[in-house]
């Protein structure tokens, strides 16, 4: 959960009530997850004319709509009619459609929150970008009404590839979810949750391009903008307090096939996450550079750390890490590239090269 609220202090609930509230605030980062979508608690302020958000919490699995963190912030009828609906008569208000803070347009949800005597002490509002699919549905009213059999069935598998891939994202996203509220529940093991924790991030990379895709509705990715993005992604999944982590994206932007990109990320998930884990063991501070670069047919990537070096031999780290058995796979296999490795006490550099024929231009 990104913040929350201390309820006493600006609203007349009960400490019974309080307490129902506060025991959902550790659910919300879960609910986020699932639901893809960001989710607040708001109450009744003392004077009863207006509202204020008490809790937040982002989606790990897509873009928030915010920034910055809302809590705090106040909701006056005229700008949020719903929310004073639903907390004064205690009746949900679903479907409604608004603009974001950030512009962006979205569906707003809100469901009462009730204690154990059916009052109404606080609103759960979902809020979820809905700019794609607005967009969808202007292209099937322009569809419908052009002559052109051709355009028409552009369109239609243009939205056709787009919800496929919006589909496969939010099932890949769900089971993530799912991981995440497994690897709570394994919290004793810290081998499980390590486990968990990469196959988080994995599932969680092939997503973003997913996600990507479903955007844009092409079959090519900007493979540096989607890891820019997977870099945000490992850096939350860390969920290292001692330590502070800096990963940068530096190079071109360089547009591959989907098939392609999934796997240059899923190698690149990997590389990132053995700097985070092996790299720093005794710095504070550790930073992560990613450089994506092409000429001609060939791109080189390359992922190197300021840390401490490996001082294992690349073959005893094949045997032992499944995470480099599979970008062995990967690149060997998938990329038809080839993966060294450059050790030195200022650090480690993996440069990855592999040709790209099929580029997209």
């Amino acid at each position: 959960m990104d913040n929350s609220f201390c309820l006493e202090d600006v609203t007349i609930l009960t400490d019974e009530q309080c307490g129902i509230l506060y025991d959902m605030f550790n659910n919300l980062p879960l609910i986020a997850d699932l639901t893809q979508a960001d989710i607040f608690i708001d109450c009744l302020l003392n004077n009863q004319d207006a509202a204020i958000v008490v809790a937040e919490a982002k989606p790990c699995t897509t873009q928030s709509l915010y920034k910055n963190s809302v809590v705090g912030q106040i909701a006056y009828e005229d700008s949020e009619p719903g929310v004073l609906f639903s907390l004064k008569t205690g009746k949900p208000v679903i479907g409604s459609k608004g603009i974001s803070q950030e512009n962006v347009v979205m569906q707003q949800d809100i469901v009462p929150i009730k204690d154990s005597f059916h009052q109404t002490i606080a609103v759960l509002i979902k809020e979820r970008d809905i700019s794609q699919e607005i967009l969808n549905e202007q292209k099937v009213k322009t569809l419908m009404n052009s002559k052109d059999n051709k355009e028409k069935d552009d369109v239609f598998q243009s939205v056709i590839v787009q919800e496929i891939h919006h589909r496969v994202k939010n099932n890949l996203q769900i089971i993530t979810s799912l991981l995440r509220l497994q690897k709570r529940r394994c919290s004793s093991s810290s081998e499980a949750v390590e486990v968990l924790r990469d196959s988080i991030s994995r599932i969680s990379s092939m997503a973003i391009v997913h996600d990507y895709l479903a955007q844009h509705g092409i079959e090519k990715v900007d493979t540096k903008f989607v890891m820019e993005q997977i870099s945000a992604l490992l850096i939350s999944l860390s969920n290292n307090q001692e330590k502070k982590f800096n990963v940068s994206v530096q190079g071109e932007s360089l547009f591959l096939p989907s098939d392609i990109t999934t796997s240059v990320v899923l190698v690149v998930n990997e590389l990132v996450q053995n700097c985070i884990k092996h790299a720093f063991p005794d710095q504070q501070e550790g930073k992560i550079e990613i450089n994506v670069n092409s000429r001609k047919q060939m791109a080189y990537i390359t992922v190197k750390d300021n840390g401490q070096g490996l001082k294992e031999k690349r073959s005893d780290l094949k045997t032992s890490s499944l995470g480099l058995q599979l970008v062995e796979m990967l690149v060997e296999e998938k990329l038809q590239g080839d993966l060294s490795f450059f050790y030195s006490k200022r650090g480690t550099k993996v440069s990855l090269t592999f040709p790209i024929s099929d580029k997209v231009m």
